[in-house]
């Protein structure tokens, strides 16, 4: 109840004030710069003051009444300036010339406005106290109501200035005296601007002859038409763009100027970054384009002209015209997808036939995504030339067919091998074998020798289809890789051959081996061949000596062309003290059915290490070979390191 009784006590104090008291505050929430203010108190004085009324005017907005734009400009500048404004307005009120005094004055968010009326006898301001109704009086109501057209001026954002002509003896202009100019342009020129007002704008800015400002302000004052223009000035070396409108008015001009260089240097920026697009573009060999789906015209970038054989803005932008160019089966499809993406506003993702200026073919693929701004609807996307890639493409599809076909005849081969060829050579193999238990001693010598060479002939044919079974099939593997301990394959490997090693008495060293990702049987397949041909390939009376080492190399720092940059690879080197081989057979060795030496000397089908060449490569590593006649041999395998 007391709260009550004492907003009762303060309203009742501040409506029966003399003066009218107004809070305002901008509608939008730390705008420094407005035009709406909305009225959030007013008491009883201000609800009359600019209703005649006593409604209330609280919640409004000021611009609606009258002196609200003269009041809210003035606002603008105590808010930014955070100093106090007191001017003086006239106002008719029921045929009398009432005077008010207006304090504005920043107050926590927005203004407190104070309106005063002045009593009869006197009009204040700071400088004087004159008899209402003389001639001074009046001088001096002239001379306050021109300085609040002054502050008004000077509160403007744009640069406001009259100029008189400056005639020649011929009644020529040659020049135009800056009459009045307000204090936005010392602002920006950072000067006086009572040192500006007098001279002739030539005298201030020489170069308004030759960048033709004087020659556009001459033709605006001659046929009374309003001139637009922008041009650039340097101020104390700082580069200033002005917007300026040129309007006639009595017997001189008057100029409103704006500052736009922000806009200019954002204008810079963005011609930038529209021609890196454009080159962009050119390199990337694509074009873009913007199609406000409401008409029919589309915006093309100039790539778009070029990919059609033009120079950009060749041919119109009409939606009609790029149908022209379309291949006669593709011109149905191409309408469809377009109709369908203008209806339902969907993607576009289009490949279709062109033919360019010179009648070439070429193979164009669009794709255009719909969006809505303003009311309207766009589809702004890029066109580029794919017919590289769709010939690529169509190579690769032959390819593809060609692949197919050889994979189709090798399971073929696999199937005659295993079976086919087999079954035959199984029953040489039983008769040749009962023939030599039956007939054990009743043979010729030379008899036995055939029946001899019969069976070694068909154990190297078994031999050989077994070999040829095993690299047919390398690729074809389902078993997925994993970890695989290179330790464990080497002692699978040495335990198979352990009783060909100690009839040789051979020694096989080696450091402790990595963990790899592979498949475990081929590795040990690799192994078992490689370890095999140092045991096969001896040289007579010389112990054999192998050894195997490991180490880890980098893909950039290999000289091996094989292996991928940035890639760790696990480095196995087989090394043996046999044969040998000469340098010139270093690739040749893993060739199929390639033999360096006779069947009668080693035995051997020429397909181990063609196998082992398909292994690696099929664990995306390289094998490579290096020997010297009669020292020996070293084989080097490089496999990706376990990630």
């Amino acid at each position: 109840m007391l709260d009550g009784m004492a907003d009762d006590f303060f309203k009742k104090i501040v409506d029966d004030a003399n003066a009218a008291l107004l809070y305002i505050a901008p509608s939008l929430e730390g705008s420094l710069k407005t035009r709406e203010f909305i009225v959030k108190y007013a008491n009883y004085k201000a609800n009359k003051f600019f209703t005649n009324s006593s409604e209330s005017i609280k919640g409004l907005p000021l611009i609606q009444f009258n002196n609200g734009g003269e009041i809210i400009l003035l606002a603008n500048k105590v808010l930014q300036n955070q100093e106090s404004e007191v001017f003086n307005i006239s106002r008719i009120e029921d045929t009398d010339t009432i005077n008010y005094n207006v304090k504005i004055e920043s107050f926590y968010d927005g203004v407190l406005i104070t309106i005063t009326e002045l009593q009869l006898e006197y009009i204040l301001d700071k400088e004087s106290k004159l008899p209402l109704g003389n001639i001074q009086s009046r001088t001096r109501e002239l001379e306050i109501s021109n300085l609040f057209g002054v502050r008004v001026l000077d509160s403007n954002d744009s640069i406001i200035c009259y100029l008189k002509p400056v005639l020649n003896k011929k009644n020529e202009i040659k020049d135009f005296l800056i009459d009045y100019i307000n204090n936005r342009m010392g602002e920006i020129a950072n000067e006086e601007t009572e040192l500006i007002a007098g001279q002739t704008i030539l005298e201030y800015y020489p170069k308004n002859l030759e960048n033709g400002v004087l020659g556009i302000l001459a033709e605006c004052y001659n046929t009374g038409e309003n001139k637009e223009y922008i041009r650039e000035f340097i101020f104390n070396d700082v580069s200033i763009w002005l917007s300026t409108r040129a309007v006639k008015m009595n017997d001189g001009l008057v100029l409103f100027s704006k500052d736009v260089t922000q806009e200019k240097k954002y204008e810079a920026q963005l011609f930038i970054q529209n021609r890196l697009l454009s080159e962009a573009e050119h390199v990337a060999n694509i074009g873009s384009f913007r199609w406000n789906l409401g008409k029919e015209e589309i915006k093309y970038s100039d790539n778009v002209y070029r990919l059609f054989g033009f120079e950009p803005n060749e041919f119109d932008n009409k939606y009609d015209r790029l149908l022209t160019f379309l291949h006669p089966n593709d011109l149905e499809k191409v309408k469809a997808s377009f109709k369908e993406a203008r209806i339902n506003k969907a993607k576009l993702d289009l490949v279709f036939r062109v033919y360019t200026k010179s009648s070439e073919l070429q193979y164009m693929n669009t794709i255009g995504e719909c969006y809505q701004k303003e009311g309207n609807w766009y589809m702004v996307g890029v066109i580029r030339d794919v017919t590289k890639q769709i010939e690529s493409e169509s190579v690769l599809q032959i390819k593809n067919s060609e692949l197919k076909r050889t994979n189709a005849d090798l399971e073929a081969f696999n199937r005659v091998a295993s079976h086919d060829l087999q079954e035959p050579l199984r029953k040489i193999q039983m008769f040749v074998s009962r023939l030599d238990e039956e007939e054990q001693g009743h043979l010729s010598i030379r008899s036995q020798q055939y029946l001899d060479k019969i069976k070694s002939s068909s154990d190297r044919m078994r031999n050989l289809i077994n070999n040829l079974l095993s690299y047919s099939k390398v690729d074809e593997v389902t078993e997925q890789p994993r970890r695989v301990d290179l330790n464990d394959v080497l002692n699978n490997v040495l335990e198979d051959l352990g009783e060909r090693i100690n009839d040789l008495n051979a020694t096989v060293d080696s450091v402790s081996l990595p963990v790899v990702n592979g498949i475990q049987f081929q590795l040990e397949q690799l192994f078992a061949n490689l370890i095999g041909n140092s045991l096969k390939y001896v040289q007579e009376g010389v112990q054999p000596q192998i050894k195997i080492l490991s180490s880890v190399v980098n893909g950039n720092t290999s000289s091996v062309d094989a292996l991928l940059p940035n890639i760790n690879y696990v480095k196995l080197q087989f090394i043996d003290n046999g044969i040998g081989f000469e340098e010139k057979y270093q690739e040749k060795i893993f060739e199929i059915f390639q033999r360096l030496h006779g069947k009668t000397e080693f035995s051997g089908t020429g397909l181990g290490l063609s196998i082992c060449k398909k292994i690696v490569q099929s664990h995306n590593g390289a094998i490579l070979a290096k020997g010297e006649l009669n020292k020996g041999a070293e084989f080097t395998i490089y496999l990706p390191t376990l990630l």
